[in-house]
C-alpha cells in the first residue's frame, strides 16, 4: 500500500490540531473519509489547514463533551462546489490522545494531542497483501470478518462486491469496515479505542453479528473469532 502516507504519518506529530466535532464518524488510519463542509466556521477550518500542514483532528463529542481519543486526518483531496462548499477527503494518519482544549480566537476548537502508544498506526498504511482469498472457509481470522460482513450487509440490504474486497490488506479492511458500519457512535469509538487491529477484528465482528440479529428481530449468538 502506501510507504508515502506510513512516512508522512511516522513524521507528522503536532502538539495541536483543529478539531472537527462529528458524533457518529470515526477516522481509522489508512482509511479515507469523504467531508461535505459547508458550516462558517468549519470553512474557516478548511482554509486555516490547506495555508498549514493540512491536518484536521476528527473526534466525537455529546454535546460541549470531547472523546478522549481521536483520529488525525490530512486533507488528500479538496474542491469546492458552486454554493460555496466544500468537498473534502481526509487520510486517517493515526490516532491521537486529546489533550487541554485551548483558548483561541478561531471559531473553532482547538486542542493539544499526544500520539502516546499510537506511533504503530503508521505501520497500517504498508500493510501487506496476503494471497489469502476473501472466503468463508477455513478458520482464518479473514474468513471470521467475512462470515460477519456477508451478515451485516444482508440484514442491511446493501450489495457488495465481495470479490474486489480481496485486494485490500486484512488491517485496511477491519478499519474500512469499522468507519462504515451503522454503528452507534459509542460502539465505533470503541473500535477506535482498541488497541491492536485483532482486537480490532473480534470487536466488529462481535458488533456485526450484533446488529444483524438485531435488524432482523431474533437474538444472536455471537460466534468464535
Amino acid at each position: 500500500m502506501s510507504a508515502h502516507y506510513k512516512a508522512i504519518a511516522r513524521r507528522t506529530n503536532p502538539e495541536s490540531v483543529a478539531l472537527f466535532p462529528l458524533n457518529g464518524t470515526v477516522l481509522l488510519p489508512g482509511c479515507d473519509l469523504p467531508l461535505n463542509i459547508f458550516e462558517p466556521r468549519y470553512l474557516n477550518m478548511i482554509d486555516d489547514a490547506l495555508r498549514g500542514e493540512r491536518l484536521i483532528g476528527m473526534v466525537q463529542s455529546r454535546g460541549d463533551t470531547l472523546a478522549k481519543i481521536g483520529g488525525l486526518g490530512r486533507i488528500s483531496q479538496f474542491s469546492e462546489t458552486d454554493d460555496g462548499r466544500y468537498l473534502v477527503v481526509l487520510k486517517g494518519l493515526k490516532r491521537f490522545h486529546l489533550g487541554k482544549e485551548l483558548d483561541v480566537t478561531t471559531p473553532y476548537r482547538q486542542a493539544n494531542i499526544n500520539f502516546d502508544a499510537f506511533q504503530h498506526d503508521a505501520d497500517t498504511h504498508d500493510a501487506k497483501q496476503t494471497t489469502e482469498a476473501l472466503s468463508e472457509s477455513g478458520r482464518s481470522d479473514r474468513a471470521a470478518l467475512t462470515v460477519a460482513m456477508k451478515s451485516l450487509a444482508k440484514a442491511v440490504g446493501v450489495q457488495v462486491d465481495w470479490n474486489s474486497l480481496q485486494e485490500i490488506p486484512l488491517p485496511l479492511l477491519i478499519n474500512q469496515s469499522a468507519m462504515i458500519s451503522p454503528f452507534e457512535a459509542a460502539d465505533k469509538q470503541s473500535l477506535l479505542e482498541a488497541v491492536t487491529s485483532d482486537e480490532r477484528r473480534r470487536l466488529l465482528i462481535g458488533l456485526m453479528h450484533l446488529y444483524a440479529g438485531q435488524i432482523n428481530g431474533k437474538p444472536k449468538d455471537q460466534p468464535k473469532q
